[in-house]
């Protein structure tokens, strides 16, 4: 099977490392595991003990629980955590669209919700 080149990943791949300020990725500033767990006085202890098999399909009970904190009305069972932005846009498009919807994006992005 050939598969198209994923032009996002090109994109990345000749800037990513090299540009001054890189203000095209969706994800913050890197920390050191050390310096995460220094933010929460209990965090390393909880990280020992940290399961890392599946869980629900909707998202981590504790995870969904603590967004449905940030908000006055939202149960956890309201709330769906995906692993990433993309599976998240994909399922926003096609629960919220419908054919002859038009959607304006900006290039490159996410080549395979293209």
């Amino acid at each position: 099977m050939q598969l198209a080149p994923f032009t996002l990943e090109r994109f990345f791949a000749r800037y990513e490392f090299s540009a001054p300020y890189l203000l095209c990725t969706s994800d913050c500033e890197s920390l050191s595991v050390a310096d995460l767990l220094a933010l929460e006085p209990d965090a390393t202890a909880q990280f020992h003990d940290l399961w890392l098999g599946y869980t629900e399909s909707a998202g981590a009970p504790a995870l969904r629980e603590a967004i449905s904190d940030l908000y006055q009305q939202i149960d956890p069972g309201q709330v769906l955590v995906h692993s990433g932005a993309e599976e998240a846009i994909f399922n926003f498009m096609h629960a919220m669209l419908e054919p002859g919807d038009h959607v304006i994006v900006q290039w490159p992005g996410y080549q395979s919700l293209a």
